[in-house]
């Protein structure tokens, strides 16, 4: 029974996690689309709401009740920190810029994924939960890319096509066609100046 028991806990927490995983896979384009550029400084005061949240919201009010915060206050120092050198991993081994996103996940996410485990009276939930939500999170971060390209590769063996890889194609041809109507215009530009300065050289030389 213990070990039935420790299995399907486990099963309970891989399927939070990922659950979380898949709403922050939805999250995120959803930001970039609606705030753009603004959308890295929209992670970072989520990120503090998030810390504000653990400290001062949840595990202090916690400790409150037990008669002892600070029994308490490690688990979010341990988040933060856990966060913090996973976003900083994941950064280093990623050719783009992705630690305030990465960040964003450990942190945010990871502190949606807790809800669940530290809404309860019993605070053993907390001491099972909080090392393996972390470690779950933070694999599905960095395995994330590894996701990508074996959904790809399905998708071609499959030789299915989805509304995003429409998208995608006819952002790159309109991306190609831009670059071309520059370059047209460019070009353009620079025989007209050439024209001027041989119409300029032809008056002088005429005077």
């Amino acid at each position: 029974m213990g070990f039935v028991f420790l299995v399907g806990y486990g099963l309970l927490i891989a399927t939070v996690s990922q659950v979380v995983f898949y709403i922050y896979l939805f999250i995120h384009p959803l930001g970039m689309g609606i705030f753009r550029k603004a959308w890295p400084y929209v992670q970072l005061l989520l990120i503090m709401y998030a810390v504000f949240d653990l400290f001062y919201l949840r595990f202090r009010q916690v400790g409150i009740d037990h008669g002892s915060t600070w029994s308490f206050i490690w688990i979010p120092i341990i988040i933060v920190l856990a966060g913090v050198g996973f976003a900083y991993y994941k950064n280093k081994i990623t050719a783009a810029n992705v630690f305030i996103s990465s960040l964003f996940f450990m942190i945010f996410m990871t502190s949606l994924t807790l809800i669940p485990f530290i809404s309860v009276e019993d605070t053993s939930w907390i001491y099972r939960s909080v090392f393996t939500v972390i470690l779950t999170n933070a694999y599905q971060l960095i395995r994330l890319p590894k996701y990508i390209e074996d959904s790809k590769k399905e998708k071609e063996q499959r030789g299915r096509v989805t509304r995003s890889d429409i998208n995608d194609q006819k952002r790159a041809e309109f991306k190609k066609e831009a670059e071309e109507k520059r370059a047209k215009e460019e070009s353009q530009i620079k025989a007209r100046e050439k024209m001027g300065y041989k119409n300029n050289e032809t008056s002088s030389e005429a005077g």
